[in-house]
């Protein structure tokens, strides 16, 4: 990911999870985060969608657990 890119992510993250202002959410992961539920999870992949201007399909959706794995997935296209 471009380093101009991972802020965006992490404000993407700290919105739809609810996590303090300049938190470091690079460490979140669904199974460790009570507000990480289906339907957080789902805004969370809408939310990334719109900031980046990119299309998810359902099999990449379901595989975006934890911050890393989004950010890898952003990487991996050149974003």
């Amino acid at each position: 990911m471009q380093e101009s890119s991972e802020p965006k992510l992490k404000e993407v993250f700290r919105a739809v999870l609810h996590e303090q202002a300049g938190s470091d959410p690079s460490g979140l992961r669904m199974e460790t985060t009570p507000a990480w539920d289906s339907l957080a999870h789902a805004l969370l992949v809408s939310a990334i969608e719109s900031e980046f201007g990119i299309e998810i399909d359902v099999a990449d959706s379901l595989e975006l657990t934890s911050y890393e794995a989004a950010n890898s997935y952003l990487t991996e296209r050149g974003l």
